[in-house]
């Protein structure tokens, strides 16, 4: 099935029927509880119910680490430009949020005037240049060693020409500025002086915030809660509140829905057709394509897995077709690389088939027998199953593969708590629509931050910086594919697919999305 294709979905879902595989050793950690409907707060006027896919720990711009955190703070934080949210089947535009007008001059060139009278919280006054001086250059602070620093890697300075109004100046040019640092993350405004009585950086508390929303209560592990900000003078929210219910289990989330806990909610793919079968009544299912790419990694700088002989036995044992048939109804396509459908640098080569006895072969060569590997996966589903299959998979050629279930604050914390010990992972990272934006990740610098691969190679650090200064899109296509090559030859990445993203809402909701399927809280509104 084509990624174009995705508005006929549930017909083809249809057709499919799930297999379970009940395989054992698979250790349980940092699981959370089991979700209790009535926990929940009841319906409040003006209020929408949203399901969180799981705790937030950090809300700086420049450290977020989760697809829920960044939710968040889109909503909390201003920026020049953002992504407009679209129907299905939209593409990726942007429009002025907080700037009244923006201009590239040249090619390093950017100037910027803000809209006057939107003001922070709690009494930082208004949102100025100066603000977006210290949000943008902030990234340059070596010190500070943000994670995401490449989405400003040629910024030069910021120069602030009036209260309102400044130059944004690179060194050299930069393509993905239009579609993944400025509408997106690296974008955000934070408040000057509120950050740096901080102490630089915050976590959780950010003291101001300036968007169309700002936190109200915050229930740790159960809810938070988003309220609007009266100091936001662009176009008001539609809700004057938001409830966003931590519910990391699917299964709870759509019992959840069910019961009339929720207004909105993305769902498990592999539910959809129980869920197309018995819809809760006056609800609608929405399935949308995504640009993120799930994947199987190897660490090459841990010890049992140092031998590409290994890792390249690993890819030819998983059976990636029965994890797409087994844990998502066969559904998405299997993925080519990381680089989605539509955007520039995709290569629609066709995947190696398994090979059992290629895989045994390999293993024989490098003296391999009797290994034993631990693979961490986050606690969802579809994800669990996927690992039951490789599981059953390596076990055909002789390799005993543990599986470590953790949640999401556990699963995202590795790089810190297990370092260059972790083995195999299985992840999916999201993605705007640029590919500089993904193979920021796989930098040598991103080495246990991001990169849990540990996958160094400086020629694809010479074609990323390539990549990203060079303007001409067919030229950038051949750059990423050559990027692709260099990740696939070292067979330290097994790609699966580009998860798809299911949404479940009351017809009385009309959700603010963007393409991918994201929420765009400040978006939503009562349906019609």
């Amino acid at each position: 099935m084509k990624h174009n294709q995705m508005g006929s979905l549930l017909p083809e879902i249809q057709r499919h029927s799930r297999r379970y595989f009940l395989l054992p050793r698979i250790i349980l950690v940092g699981m959370v509880a089991v979700f209790s409907a009535s926990i929940l707060p009841s319906a409040q006027a003006a209020e929408l119910k949203v399901r969180l896919g799981g705790a937030v720990n950090i809300l700086d711009p420049a450290f977020w680490q989760s697809d829920q955190e960044s939710h968040i703070i889109h909503a909390i934080f201003p920026k020049l430009i953002e992504f407009k949210s679209t129907a299905k089947g939209g593409i990726w535009e942007w429009e002025l949020q907080l700037a009244e007008s923006i201009e590239q001059i040249d090619d390093t060139t950017i100037n910027f005037q803000l809209k006057p009278g939107f003001t922070w919280t709690n009494g930082y006054g208004d949102i100025t240049a100066e603000d977006v001086k210290y949000s943008y250059e902030r990234y340059l602070d070596e010190d500070l060693a943000s994670p995401i620093a490449g989405d400003w890697v040629t910024l030069k300075e910021v120069e602030v020409t009036g209260k309102y109004s400044g130059v944004i100046h690179l060194n050299d040019p930069f393509a993905p500025l239009w579609t993944s640092t400025l509408p997106y993350l690296a974008g955000s405004i934070v408040s000057k002086k509120a950050t740096e009585e901080a102490g630089g950086k915050f976590t959780t508390d950010p003291i101001a915030t300036g968007g169309p929303y700002k936190i109200g209560k915050w229930v740790p592990k159960e809810r938070i809660e988003l309220v609007a900000h009266d100091g936001w003078k662009g176009k008001k929210p539609a809700y004057d509140k938001l409830t966003l219910l931590i519910i990391s289990d699917v299964k709870a989330a759509e019992i959840a829905f069910e019961a009339g806990e929720l207004d909105f909610a993305n769902i498990a793919l592999s539910s959809v057709r129980v869920m197309q079968e018995n819809m809760p009544a006056n609800s609608t299912l929405e399935i949308r394509p995504s640009l993120d790419y799930l994947w199987l990694g190897m660490n090459v700088s841990n010890g049992a897995l140092q031998d590409v002989r290994v890792r390249q036995a690993i890819k030819m044992a998983v059976d990636v077709d029965a994890i797409l048939e087994g844990a998502y109804f066969g559904v998405p396509d299997r993925a080519t690389g990381f680089i989605a459908p539509g955007l520039i640098g995709y290569n629609a080569m066709s995947p190696a088939p398994r090979d059992v006895a290629g895989a045994k072969k390999l293993l024989d060569e490098a003296g391999v027998s009797g290994l034993t590997l631990e693979l961490e996966v986050n606690n969802e589903t579809d994800r669990v199953t996927s690992a039951q299959i490789i599981q059953a998979n390596l076990a055909e050629v002789g390799i005993d593969m543990q599986i470590n279930v953790l949640d999401g604050g556990s699963f995202w914390s590795l790089g810190d708590t297990k370092g260059d010990k972790m083995q195999l992972t299985l992840k999916m990272y999201t993605n705007p629509p640029d590919p500089a934006w993904a193979t920021q990740w796989f930098l040598a610098e991103q080495k246990g931050i991001w990169n849990w691969e540990w996958f160094d190679n400086p020629e694809f650090e010479k074609l990323h910086a390539q990549g990203v200064a060079e303007s001409s899109s067919s030229v950038r296509a051949g750059i990423y594919q050559e990027m692709q090559g260099l990740m696939d030859s070292s067979a330290a990445f097994l790609w699966l697919m580009h998860p798809p993203v299911v949404l479940l809402y009351r017809d009385t909701v009309s959700p603010g999305l963007y393409p991918n399927g994201r929420p765009k809280y400040m978006d939503f509104a009562p349906a019609n």
